[in-house]
């Protein structure tokens, strides 16, 4: 789902810049946010699969680079429509981003813990006393 929601939203961006259409903009446009949310579930999911016991803080900190990252995004975009002079260039980083967050959607393993948990200490079975 990661895949094809990132996948799909730099695909509608590129979209975006190439109609000149409005109405397909705000098409595009809003097919862009539904691919970012698309994946989104997917992100809290492996989020709780790689996090164990730490799954609080593994949320947490996805939830703060996110908004931090959103942040970043909506006070740099109109230095970018200024600098470009255009919101057709300025979209380009978007559609850039949205296909490198796919990409790096081959990279997860969900399997995988960030913090393995330790083995459960065995304790050997003549340390256990036995009655008859």
């Amino acid at each position: 789902m990661g895949l094809v929601g990132l996948g799909c939203s730099s695909f509608f961006t590129v979209a975006t810049i190439l109609t000149t259409n409005k109405f397909a903009t705000l098409l595009f446009l809003g097919l862009v946010y539904a691919g970012i949310t698309l994946q989104q579930t997917l992100v809290a999911t492996v989020s709780v699969d790689i996090g164990g016991k730490h799954v609080g803080a593994v949320l947490g900190a996805m939830n703060t680079a996110g908004s931090i990252g959103g942040f970043l995004f909506s006070v740099s975009f109109g230095y970018f429509v200024k600098w470009f002079g255009s919101y057709d260039l300025a979209l380009i980083p978007v559609a850039l981003m949205l296909a490198l967050g796919m990409l790096l959607w081959f990279r997860i393993d969900a399997t995988e813990e960030l913090i393995p948990e330790p083995p459960p200490l065995a304790v050997p079975e003549t340390a256990v006393p036995v009655f008859s």
